[in-house]
């Protein structure tokens, strides 16, 4: 495998590590009722190294990316389950630094990053109800799967080593279970992340990708006074990469925790702070992440 088709393959693992960091967040399979919509803005900042296999002659990577993610989420009933449809569009810039064969070498990049849909549902613990109707049911465990879809209209040059969109499609399906106790809930998901090729790589390669497995556990604290805490830990194994069928040794093995706090500005408004921070990572990027997000919130009374 040619260096530079190599250093593309892993260089490009930064942007995918930094728009999988959101996948940490909890509560992502709590019951929520039918109707309701919620639109969202979050800035977010990583920094971090990009670790590279030791036949690459590239020392001291590093990368700072910004971006901020605007998304929409509406409520809805999927067979008598609840369920949600969600659109997210991520718009980023960074800065990348460090030395191949001992030289300086840089890259800057900003616009708009892969968009992406998905689709969850409830479909154990968890009925279409309305609001009204939420005073009165209760049920401690909820089962749900979702699909996530990453669209490849981010932009991409197949002459850049670096690229805020993939130029191929992702696939995520995602199985959940969520368990209270009292003020606690306790979950656990798993997931993997499914790629098609993509056949325009820098150098004119056609670049593959096996599936990548991941897991995460979170607990959450929730108050009287609507605030609430979690914090969690994930990790994921897999998704080595192939340039013309030819693999490096790009198998990934990664490990992250986060924190998230949530602190309701009115009945209808709230804002998240979000930390995640790398535990250990081979290959790809060992980042720390910090964001805020302002959320809004409004229908599902009827």
């Amino acid at each position: 495998m040619k260096f530079g088709i190599l250093i593309s393959v892993l260089a490009v693992i930064f942007m995918a590590s930094a728009a999988a960091a959101q996948d940490l967040e909890p509560r992502s399979f709590s019951q929520t009722p039918v109707g309701m919509n919620f639109v969202s803005m979050t800035y977010g900042y990583s920094i971090g190294e990009v670790l590279f296999d030791q036949a690459v002659p590239i020392t001291d990577a590093n990368g700072r990316v910004s971006n901020v993610v605007g998304a929409y989420v509406r409520t809805l009933g999927f067979f008598g389950a609840s369920a949600k449809i969600a659109a997210i569009v991520p718009y980023a810039w960074g800065h990348w630094h460090g030395l191949l064969n001992g030289d300086y070498a840089d890259a800057t990049r900003s616009g708009f990053s892969d968009p992406r849909l998905q689709l969850s549902v409830n479909f154990i613990g968890a009925p279409a109800i309305k609001m009204s109707e939420m005073k009165t049911y209760t049920n401690n465990t909820v089962v749900g799967a979702s699909l996530q879809v990453v669209v490849p209209v981010g932009q991409y040059k197949p002459e850049n080593l670096i690229n805020l969109g993939q130029n191929r499609w992702a696939f995520r399906p995602r199985l959940g279970v969520s368990h209270k106790v009292g003020r606690w809930t306790l979950e656990a998901m798993g997931s993997v992340w499914l790629y098609t090729d993509n056949p325009d790589f820098f150098g004119g390669a056609k670049v593959t990708q096996d599936p990548l497995w991941a897991f995460q556990a979170n607990v959450i604290h929730q108050f009287p006074s609507g605030i609430w805490f979690g914090v969690g830990a994930g990790f994921s194994r897999g998704g080595k990469t192939a340039s013309d069928d030819v693999y490096g040794n790009t198998y990934k093995k990664n490990t992250r925790w986060a924190a998230l706090f949530s602190y309701p500005l009115a009945r209808r408004h709230s804002v998240k702070v979000i930390y995640i921070d790398g535990l250990s990572t081979r290959l790809g990027a060992n980042f720390d992440q910090v964001s805020i997000s302002y959320l809004m919130r409004w229908g599902g009374e009827k």
